[in-house]
């Protein structure tokens, strides 16, 4: 599949029962088989009360989660944290955790795996096995992103988290200004909106992004970014590079 640039919606797309997991049904929004993405995949889940999953690690890959909807709990490393709104969970590759919702309402979470995961069983364990369960990098970190910044504030990076693959970072964008997603020549980029409306250029190409919709950027792409005139608009900008790259610091600017 050729890899362009595309808007995902997760309305759109058809959803699945996860393993390892219960109460829950996931939709794949990025991810090789709807943009040919190749080094992160992108997903939304909903989980009924007292669901979610059970406990597991993925030894090669790197995997963040964000509270959309409802109030969960992330366990890992022997520690229990609350999840809120608005809270990311960054998951080191090799680290085993679980999660479960605890709101009555059922909880919407966005989750990224770094390379994808594609729910392959070898890119799953559920027993510890000593080398396999230890992490090589980066330290499990749960996070408020915050609205009081504007502009592009990293979250999870090689300098915040020890994260090797992934960046994310929150895109807060005061009514009327103009941000840029710069190329990556190593990297996919992804942008998903929160709130409010964004209108994308892209190569020649506009797109007009609405909340919950997902601009997938394949490496060398760059988008130029502008708020409507009257309503902010906040996101993230999620970054993702194979294994085999050099990871570099997030360079995604703001000129608003």
């Amino acid at each position: 599949m050729k890899t362009v640039p595309t808007v995902i919606r997760a309305a759109d797309l058809a959803a699945y029962s996860p393993a390892n997991h219960t109460g829950t049904s996931n939709v794949r929004v990025i991810g090789p088989e709807t943009v040919g993405a190749t080094a992160l995949e992108v997903l939304v889940g909903t989980i009924v009360k007292s669901h979610g999953a059970r406990p597991h690690a993925h030894p090669h890959l790197e995997q963040c989660a964000y509270m959309i909807e409802g109030t969960g709990e992330s366990g890992a490393e022997g520690r229990v944290e609350a999840m809120e709104p608005g809270t990311w969970a960054y998951v080191p590759a090799g680290v085993f955790h679980s999660f479960r919702v605890t709101s009555d309402q059922p909880g919407r979470v966005l989750v990224v795996y770094t390379p994808p995961y594609g729910e392959n069983p070898a890119h799953t364990i559920t027993e510890p096995d000593g080398a396999a369960a230890a992490p090589a990098h980066g330290k499990v970190r749960v996070l408020a992103a915050g609205d009081a910044a504007t502009g592009t504030v990293p979250l999870i990076d090689r300098e915040t988290a020890g994260a090797r693959w992934v960046d994310i970072a929150a895109l807060r964008m005061p009514a009327g200004s103009a941000s840029l997603c710069t190329t990556e020549p190593d990297a996919e980029q992804v942008l998903y909106v929160e709130d409010g409306r964004i209108d994308a250029g892209v190569d020649g190409q506009h797109f007009g992004l609405a909340p919950g919709d997902f601009l997938f950027l394949p490496r060398g792409a760059a988008a130029s970014l502008r708020c409507l005139p009257e309503q902010p608009a906040s996101g993230f900008l999620i970054k993702g590079r194979l294994p085999s790259t050099a990871l570099h610091p997030l360079t995604t600017g703001d000129d608003s």
